[in-house]
Formats: structure tokens, sequence, C-alpha cells
């Protein structure tokens, strides 16, 4: 690192300081950001960065002080340019600022949510549209993002919001990494670190924080020999990767990936899924594999077992819609009425903009009213969930459905000449023809589509605690973006952590608990990566299944996704190989594993 530039965000204490101090050992010049903030966000002003400048400096290093926030993008502005104008080059980002809340999903409120999406999600937007593009005209440079185990294979009860974050960034660099031009690398460091993060959690859950000991975890300054090697140029051969470091081990993380998929033009959804889901989808989720490839495991589907109309004890069932999308919300409804479902239908009613709170509020309200004008008279047994990128040039529609959303284009192209949805109705993959800044503009709402997800995720989750009655909800998310899918996995996420949470009254309720104790809220999630059409009738009756059945219980949280013409099951994100140093430092023969994990022919 002889002579780069580094820019380290969140540098002013844990692993970014850690990460700071080994690259000035290295020989680089550190510019450390760190505006002081606590752990939770709050504003300290604390000289968190000038206190890790001066520990380079006092071990011969070069270093520089920013004590700005990566959420103002006119002082990170002025900081790439001023860093440019000084020194000439930017060669590297190490972005790890961040902030984290601990309530669970019934209890978070529009603000722990606002703000750890705004910190982990457009903050690192943020660093991204300041330093990708002197780094593409340079044709060289290295973006270290910070993801986290709990955004990935596992779950945090506690911390849904930073676990939805987390995938986020996973999402965004999988996507954004492949279309890098040459020279420029994306990639993402997955830390599992004694941090004051990690510290504070264990308090939050009733660990006395005078008493801890986690000398047995891993250190900051574990991380940082990962970190360096990431912002070097040796590791410019990976791209779009998320590498979990555990100190003496690194784990190549996979994205999720198909492991089942049927086709929904043949008897239809409605009559495959009774088979499939219980036969395909449901082990292959619970084994994260595929179940097939040896015997046929069912045979000849017949369209006879779509449900029929319900009837008494199987009627009077009422199902919240919340959708925007005047013809997708009538088909739900239409999918729903055979399983005895009646259904009310609401608009999504929260932006995610400048006033979360009233979001959040809404939301509460929507489902509230609901339950008071259910059909039946029952109360409220199921939510459904249509949101978006919340952008003023979303795609038309729902899935590219029925009436446009208001404030878009009939031909939904934003003023900037780029297509809304940014790729193919088919969803595209790295390989299509977006290219990397049109990925980053994708995203602009993806926080925003997030926040709304978690808002009516919370107002479920305090209707089943409050009423006793149990309720599913399933979030649909349409993704034919990659600000969409990157979304969609953040819900799906936020889906598996609602589902790990144990029942529990709010803390702001004042009454005595139901009879019998609070109900269990059961959340799913479904991408929704088509604009065809005719995906409509399919993805109304796979909803509606989760909704209805007992035996689509089992797929809680599963990630589910629609494409045009099937329906699939992909894994959770989790490592595909893992490397052990057995006390060898990093070198060759890491990239040579790592190459060879990605595939063993090359």
């Amino acid at each position: 690192m002889r002579g780069r530039v580094v820019i380290v965000t969140g540098g002013g204490g844990g692993i970014g300081s850690e990460v700071s101090l080994e690259l000035a050992r290295q020989g680089a010049t550190v510019i450390v950001v760190d505006d002081g903030s606590g752990v939770g966000g709050e504003p300290l002003a604390e000289a968190t960065a000038q206190d890790t400048v001066e520990r380079i400096e006092a071990q011969g290093g070069r270093a520089i002080a920013a004590a700005i926030s990566v959420t103002d993008e006119a002082a990170i502005q002025k900081l790439v340019d001023e860093t440019l104008a000084t020194h000439g080059t930017l060669d590297a980002v190490v972005n790890t600022a961040g902030a984290i809340r601990f309530p669970r999903i019934v209890d978070g409120t529009a603000e722990d949510w606002a703000i750890v999406l705004d910190v982990h999600i457009r903050g690192h937007l943020t660093m991204l549209a300041a330093t990708l593009p002197p780094m593409v005209a340079a044709g060289r440079g290295r973006f270290i993002a910070v993801s986290s185990g709990v955004g990935l294979a596992r779950t945090s009860v506690d911390g849904p919001a930073y676990g939805a974050a987390k995938r986020a960034v996973a999402a965004l660099t999988w996507q954004l990494g492949p279309r890098m031009p040459a020279g420029v690398s994306v990639n993402a460091l997955s830390p599992i670190a004694a941090t004051r993060m990690v510290r504070a959690s264990l308090a939050f859950a009733g660990a006395d924080p005078g008493g801890l000991d986690l000398s047995a975890m891993p250190q900051p300054e574990h991380m940082a020999p990962a970190a360096a090697r990431m912002a070097g140029d040796a590791f410019g051969w990976c791209r779009g990767r998320v590498i979990f470091s555990a100190g003496p081990e690194l784990s190549l993380i996979a994205p999720p990936r198909l492991v089942e998929a049927f086709a929904t033009g043949g008897v239809g959804a409605a009559a495959a899924l009774p088979t499939l889901g219980p036969v395909v989808l449901t082990p292959a989720h619970e084994q994260q594999r595929s179940t097939g490839g040896s015997n046929p495991r069912f045979g000849p589907l017949d369209a006879a077992a779509a449900p029929t109309a319900a009837t008494g004890a199987d009627s009077g069932r009422t199902c919240l819609v919340v959708c925007d999308d005047r013809d997708l919300a009538d088909g739900l409804s239409a999918a729903l009425t055979p399983w005895g479902h009646a259904t009310v239908v609401v608009p999504v009613g929260v932006s995610g903009g400048p006033d979360p709170v009233a979001g959040f509020m809404a939301a509460e309200e929507g489902i509230r009213r609901a339950a008071a004008t259910s059909p039946t008279g029952a109360g409220l047994d199921a939510v459904i969930v249509v949101h978006g990128l919340d952008t003023p040039d979303a795609a038309p529609g729902v899935l590219g459905l029925g009436e446009p959303a208001s404030g878009v284009s009939a031909s939904g192209v934003s003023a900037s000449g780029v297509s809304a949805s940014g790729v193919s109705a088919s969803g595209g993959g790295p390989g299509s023809a977006v290219d990397w800044q049109a990925v980053l503009a994708s995203h602009a709402g993806t926080a925003g589509a997030i926040l709304t997800h978690a808002a009516w995720a919370r107002a479920a989750a305090r209707h089943a605690a409050t009423s006793g009655q149990p309720l599913r909800i399933v979030h649909i998310v349409p993704a034919t973006s990659p600000g969409g899918r990157s979304a969609a996995q953040a819900v799906t996420q936020l889906a598996r952590c609602v589902d790990d949470t144990p029942a529990a009254l709010p803390a702001d309720h004042d009454g005595a608990p139901p009879a019998g104790g609070p109900a269990r809220l059961v959340a799913f999630a479904i991408s929704g990566e088509s604009a065809d059409p005719a995906d409509a009738v399919p993805l109304a009756e796979l909803a509606a299944r989760l909704v209805a059945a007992d035996d689509a219980l089992p797929l809680a949280g599963a990630e589910l996704v629609l494409r045009p013409g099937w329906i699939g099951l992909r894994t959770h994100p989790g490592p595909a190989a893992t490397l052990s140093l057995a006390g060898a430092d990093l070198g060759t023969w890491t990239d040579d594993a790592l190459r060879d994990a990605l595939d063993p022919f090359a």
C-alpha cells in the first residue's frame, strides 16, 4: 500500500480504527472519516477520527482526520475533491461506518429503522457515488463495503433493521461488482469481532457490561489484514464478492442461489402448489439444498387440486391487502376467495420519505381499521404488503402491471433517460446491459422500500400481540431492477428475523396480555422479478397459499422468487468455502484458494 491514498469511514474506533492503522503501517496515507457518533447513531461529536490519526502518527504513519458523516453527501463529495486535489489519487475506500439499534420488530420505532438504514444504505450509496467515478476515470481503485453475518446466513431478532440493511449492502455488492470496469473492484467484508456493537448487543440482551469477557472472540485488529488485502492491488481480480472474516478463518459467502423452480404455465400455480409446496419447496428450504436429482418426487399434477370456494368453517377470514396497483389487488382478492378470505384493500400510505414516523403511524392505523371493519366481523387474519422502490420514477404499476403510480411517465423513463427498472423485464443479471451507474441509480429508493415493509411488519406484530389473534404477513417486493432485488433480499431478511422472534407484547402496551398469551406473527417474502402481466396470476396464487394453507407455514422466511413463467426457491446466503489461515499470512495462496472455490477449472 506504499504511496496509496485510502479513505476509511468509521475509522474512529473498532474495526475501522484497526484497518486504518494497518493500512498506514503498510505505507498508505489514510483519510480517517468519523463524526464521533455513538453506537446507536446518537450525535456525540467525539474526536474519534483525530484519536486514530494520532495513533497512526505515533507509529510514524501519515493520516488526516475528517469529522464528517457518511450521510452528509456534500461533505463527502468535498472530502473526495480535496483528497484528489491534494494527493492526485484515491486508491481505495474501506466503508466500515455503521450504527445499530436493538429493539425487536414489535418495539422498533421509525427512528430506529430510519437511523440504521440511513447510515448503512444511504451512507453507503453516498460513498459509492462520490468515490467510484474518480476510480473509474483513473482506471484503478478498490471499494470495500462491510456487511454482517446477521444479514447473511444468520438472523438477529434484536436487530432486524441492522440485518436487513446489511443484506442490502451484500446484495448491492453482488450486483455492482461484476459490472465495474476493468481495474476497479467492489467487494464486501463481513467481519465478526469483539467490537462496541457486539458489547452493546450483549448488554441489551441482559448481560452485565462490566462483566463481559470477549477475549475468546476475534478482536478488531484481527479483521485488519483481510481488509488491507482486499484494498491492495493484488486482490483486484476479485469482484462482487462477500468475504467473511473470523480472524484465523476466511469464508467466501455465496449469494442466494436457485435450488428449486417450477413452471407456472402448465396446470397453474394454484394446482401445482398443493403438491410442489410440501414435497419440493419445504424440504429444500429446510435443508437449504435441492432434494431432486434422484428418483422423481411426485406424480402428474392435476388441475383439480386447485382450492375450491370455501364454505362454512373454512370461510369467515379477512386479509388486508396493502397495494397501490388496482389490478394486482383485484387479482389477490380473487385468489384469496377460494380460501374463504374476504379482503380489505388499502393503499400503501407509507413513503419512507421525510417523515417516517407518520408512515409507521399510518401503517398501524391501517391495520387497526381493517381489523375493526372486517367484513366477517372476526378481526384480521392476514396482511399482504405489495411495495417496491419508493422513488418518483418507479416503474409503472406493481411488477409493471395495472395503473401507474403518480408522477411516473407513461414510458417509465426518468428525466435522466435511464429506464425506471434499469434492466430487462426478466430482471437482468450481472451480464445484462445495465451499467454500474444505473445499478447505483436504481438503489435510490431501496431504503425507503425497506422502511415501508418494516412499518407494516411492526404494525402487524403489534396487532397480533395485543389482539391474541395469529396473523400471517406476506411481503411482495417488485424486484425488476438491481435496487429492487436488493430491497427484496433485505425484506426477506426482515421476514426471517420476524419468524425467529418469540411472541411478545410491544414495550408500550399498558394492558394485560390477552388470554392464552400473545399470538405469533408469521412472515413470508416474495421477490417479484417479472414485469410480464401473465405472471400476476401465479404471484397472487402463491401469496394466497402462503396466507391460508397450513402446509405453507414451513416456508416462512424462505427466499421465494417469481420470475417470468416460473416460481423458485433460493438458498439463504452462506459460506461456500472456508480458508483456515493456520498462522500463515494472507497472500497468493489465499487468492488461489478463493479462485478455486469460485471455479476449480479456471
